[in-house]
């Protein structure tokens, strides 16, 4: 009897325990700099803080008033790098699901 009581209290504590751990929230991630188009239509490139050339897209974000401005865009960077067959190099994609302007100016 007390062997059935401890699996039936384990059954529904287990669950229980399990579904009160809230959802770990998804974090974005952020890059600043100066926004330019890409070798294809709706590809673009930002050349972050580091130097770093990023590939960026967007499928709800027009960025095409952006471009040759100076753009902090919130998002989704890749894993892994691909490499880019234009420049030959490898360059993370970035997904933006938000831009706002930033501080700075781009070169001409």
């Amino acid at each position: 009897m007390k062997e059935s009581l401890l699996v039936l209290a384990l059954l529904v504590v287990t669950p229980a325990l399990a579904f009160s751990q809230s959802p770990k929230q998804k974090t974005h991630s952020t890059i600043t700099g100066c926004l330019t188009s890409g070798f294809q239509p709706d590809e673009y490139r930002l050349v972050d803080e580091k130097g770093v050339t990023n590939l960026v897209y967007s499928v709800s974000v027009h960025l095409d008033s952006y471009v040759g401005k100076s753009v902090t865009l919130t998002g989704d960077q890749s894993a892994t790098p691909s490499t880019d067959s234009a420049a030959g190099q490898p360059m993370p994609h970035f997904k933006v699901i938000k831009v706002k302007p930033a501080s700075g100016s781009c070169k001409k």
